[in-house]
Order: structure tokens, then C-alpha cells, then sequence
């Protein structure tokens, strides 16, 4: 009966080490699949996560990381009580041997549930 607990135990644990940034949270995990649409630079799935009034800004901010090789580091998003979505982490962009840090801790991002589709409508800075 011990052993049965223990391997429960463990198997609930790892699970959890498993799962999803933003868990059961899918505005967040919108706008963390917003954001590494944008570091893969994949401009149909960044169009299609936002709200047609952000599709100018979100190629503009695609455009500015045309020239670099961008990463997610430490990503972690999650909602707020007002609806909107705050995130930690960084987009690590690199041109040669320089590497620039955009911290994302200063985004707070609006989203909108459109039809069952959570969809980023842009942020604005702490």
C-alpha cells in the first residue's frame, strides 16, 4: 500500500513538472504561443493568435527581429485579475556574438476571447 502511494505520488509529480507553462490559464497560454510565434518568426500563427486591430503592430515587432536569431528564455505567463496577461521571461535576440535581452516582465498584454479563441490585441509597459 506504501509503494502504490509513493509511486502515485511520483507520477503526479512528474506530470505536473510536465505541464504546460500557463496550466489550465489558456489566455495565457495564448499569448505564450503568441510570443513564440514571434521568436520563430512564423508571421501566420503570430496573425492568427491576434486580434485584427494588433496585426500591424505584431508584423511590426516581427520585422524588427528579421535580422536576428531570437529565442524564448525563461517564459511564464499568466492572467490577471482585470483580464489581461502578464509574463516573465525574456526574447534573447542575437546579431553575431551580441546578444539583446527584451525583458517581457514590463508587458502587460490584453487579450479577447473571440469565439472560444483566446486572441493578443497588444500590450502595453508597466
Amino acid at each position: 500500500m506504501k509503494n502504490t502511494f509513493l509511486a502515485a505520488f511520483l507520477v503526479l509529480t512528474l506530470l505536473a513538472a510536465c505541464a504546460p507553462a500557463g496550466g489550465d490559464d489558456p489566455a495565457a497560454r495564448a499569448v505564450e504561443t503568441y510570443l513564440q510565434a514571434l521568436a520563430d518568426k512564423n508571421e501566420a500563427r503570430l496573425l492568427a493568435l491576434s486580434c485584427s486591430e494588433n496585426e500591424f503592430n505584431a508584423l511590426l515587432e516581427l520585422d524588427a527581429f528579421a535580422l536576428v536569431e531570437t529565442r524564448l528564455e525563461g517564459l511564464a505567463c499568466a492572467s490577471n485579475a482585470d483580464g489581461t496577461v502578464s509574463c516573465q521571461g525574456r526574447i534573447a535576440a542575437t546579431y553575431t556574438n551580441e546578444v539583446q535581452n527584451f525583458e517581457l516582465a514590463g508587458r502587460v498584454y490584453t487579450v479577447s476571447n473571440e469565439s472560444g479563441d483566446w486572441l493578443v490585441c497588444g500590450y502595453s509597459e508597466q
